[in-house]
């Protein structure tokens, strides 16, 4: 399966109001190999919905017929399927997501770097590359490590499929910043949960992007951790 394709995203805007609704099962699957995506998130870019993968790489989630679902993970390139006559009569979908390469050529990456920031690069880089065939600008380092900076405004009204390309790109990316930050190893360190209360608690808690934007250290991950916990355990 390829990255996603200019074509794929007309499918955001089908209308789907008097289509059956199906409650879709799939497994995220390492493409090489075929290992667990486990805390992965997989978006239903139509309505919004996010949930994660658990640890055997199981997902579920509510969607309609020609609607665009997105898959992303921390180390591995962004995927998307939309759910047509293809995948509707398959019980279970498995979907094989590619690792990042890290291959930047001549971009500097510095130390100071987060991960996400180096891995956003690299997203970059093959998004235009091997989507919109457009060679990569000057990019620039974005504040407080939200990624890296890229201005589209710069293209004419005659490629209005480009933009609405970079901005569902922006959109996926938004999910990848929640995923770096809100990762597994943090969320244990500060809940001491493991496990299928661990998974449970990632996905019932998973922060916004527009709350992580506004809060950028750990110290108020941790705060936000345990309060969230205290609602988690009080539904339990």
């Amino acid at each position: 399966m390829r990255l996603l394709m200019i074509s794929l995203l007309c499918g955001l805007g089908i209308a789907v109001s008097a289509q059956k609704t199906n409650l879709v099962y799939g497994y995220l699957k390492d493409s090489i190999s075929a290992e667990p995506v486990v805390l992965a998130s997989v978006t239903n870019m139509n309505t919004g919905t996010t949930v994660m993968t658990n640890y055997r790489g199981l997902f579920k989630l509510p969607v309609t017929e020609n609607q665009v679902l997105s898959f992303g993970a921390i180390g591995y390139k962004f995927d998307t399927l939309r759910y047509n006559d293809r995948y509707i009569s398959r019980d279970t979908l498995v979907i094989l997501l590619p690792a990042l390469r890290r291959n930047l050529g001549m971009v500097t990456v510095r130390a100071t770097m987060s991960r996400y920031q180096v891995d956003s690069m690299q997203r970059r880089k093959d998004f235009l590359q091997d989507i919109v065939n457009y060679t990569i600008p000057t990019i620039a380092e974005a504040n407080s490590g939200a990624g890296i900076a890229l201005n589209i405004s710069r293209f004419s009204r005659h490629e209005r499929s480009k933009r609405k390309a970079f901005a569902f790109y922006e959109s996926t990316e938004k999910e990848a910043y929640i995923n770096y930050r809100f990762n597994e190893k943090l969320v244990t360190a500060y809940s001491g949960l493991k496990g299928d209360q661990l998974y449970e608690f990632m996905q019932a808690h998973r922060p916004s992007y527009q709350w992580l934007r506004a809060h950028l250290t750990e110290e108020d991950l941790k705060y936000y951790i345990n309060e969230q916990l205290k609602l988690f355990f009080k539904r339990q």
